[in-house]
């Protein structure tokens, strides 16, 4: 990943100097070169011809930077997802890494003292889904904000959420049992919508798999960019997989 995307900077660096190079031996000529004219002699000036090239070289770099600085733009918003998945990730090993007994789980002796088998190491999930699939669900969901509607196409979170197209209730994430339990949530304006998903098994030390992933409409075509981590977590430590699965990294 890292070689394709040297690469591409490198085919867009390369380009950008050829066209600007171009463009400057054009200027140079046509700034030096004199021109004859009914009313005066020699005398320093453009042709029409000299005048057609320089709008045709300046088409061909408006062809190849605007789209190449348009991708770069989008490409360099990414970087919110990868950075806040790995937060996920991490506060998803951390959460497992203690330990979790709930209440009224051992019995009165005179009715035999049984204790709960509830595994006591999860991954963070949904209140009363302590075993088997939970879901944050989708925050902020697709429906509630439209953050190509938000003040530089970001969504913002706010008290209320009040404001306009992009805004929407901070309380999303505070009051998601899913989202606490990982410590995670936005403050500040962003990108992308974010979502977990966890499986938790019912008894032992405890085991899981996890996956979170972060949505992004970056030009507002309805076609969402999706980056996706996931692990799992037994007793033996929390395992990430090899890297982030990415589907139409800029659309």
């Amino acid at each position: 990943m890292l070689f394709t995307n040297s690469l591409r900077s490198a085919e867009v660096a390369w380009c950008d100097v050829t066209a600007r190079s171009l463009l400057i031996l054009a200027l140079m000529q046509f700034c030096a070169k004199p021109v004859t004219t009914p009313r005066q002699g020699n005398s320093l000036g453009f042709t029409l011809i000299e005048l057609m090239i320089v709008v045709a070289i300046l088409g061909i770099l408006a062809a190849i930077a605007v789209p190449a600085l348009t991708k770069y733009m989008r490409r360099a918003r990414t970087s919110e997802a990868r950075v806040n998945l790995a937060k996920i990730f991490d506060g998803c090993a951390s959460y497992f890494g203690q330990e979790h007994t709930d209440r009224g789980d051992v019995e009165i002796i005179e009715q035999g003292g049984g204790i709960s088998d509830l595994a006591t190491h999860r991954c963070p999930h949904q209140q009363a889904e302590e075993t088997g699939i939970s879901n944050s669900g989708v925050t902020p969901g697709t429906a509630v904000a439209n953050c190509n509607d938000g003040p530089g196409s970001r969504c913002v979170p706010n008290a209320g959420g009040a404001g306009g197209g992009g805004y929407y209730d901070m309380q999303l994430w505070g009051g998601n049992t899913a989202w606490n339990g990982l410590a995670f949530g936005m403050e500040q304006a962003h990108f992308f919508h974010y979502s977990y998903r966890a499986s938790n098994a019912a008894s032992g030390f405890g085991r899981c798999q996890f996956t979170a992933q972060a949505f992004a409409d970056l030009d507002d075509d309805l076609t969402f960019s999706t980056f996706e981590r996931s692990g799992a977590a037994d007793e033996n430590g929390v395992n990430a997989a090899a890297g982030l699965y990415i589907d139409q990294e800029v659309e």
